[in-house]
């Protein structure tokens, strides 16, 4: 299952969905994504969140990602969602907090890891920044 091109293909699908979640609009330091605009949604905003948390955590353990950083991934989101129970104060500060986007990056430096100890390029940084073709030219 841990073949190069699916640990490729994994690590791109996971910071995707980061970047998606909490990354799509910046502000200056802040950003906004499709979970801090649901969130104002009362349940859209927390099933997003939830599914979303679900599909980056699962990518990481499908990629054999270390135990603990999915822990600390799982629960950095969990609490994100959390905080959006707290009516009108919750969407708010929930939006200043980027859970899904600096989880995703903690599975993709695990993902960088693993494909350098097999020998293979890791893609290192946000695969929408760099230009094509770079990424994935030695694997």
């Amino acid at each position: 299952m841990n073949r190069e091109p699916d640990l490729h293909g994994i690590r791109r699908s996971v910071e995707l969905a980061g970047r998606l979640s909490d990354g799509l609009v910046r502000l200056g330091p802040l950003s906004l994504g499709l979970d801090g605009v649901l969130d104002w949604v009362p349940g859209l905003g927390e099933a997003y969140s939830l599914a979303a948390g679900a599909f980056i955590v699962g990518q990481g353990a499908r990629a054999g990602v270390p135990t603990r950083t999915l822990a600390v991934a799982a629960a950095l989101m969990l609490g994100r969602t959390a905080i959006t129970a707290v009516p009108l104060a919750g969407p708010l500060a929930a939006d200043l907090l980027t859970s899904h986007r600096f989880a995703a990056r903690m599975i993709c430096t695990a993902i960088d890891k693993k494909l350098e100890a097999k020998g293979a390029k890791a893609a290192r940084g946000p695969l929408w920044r760099r230009r094509r073709g770079d990424d994935l030219a030695a694997a």
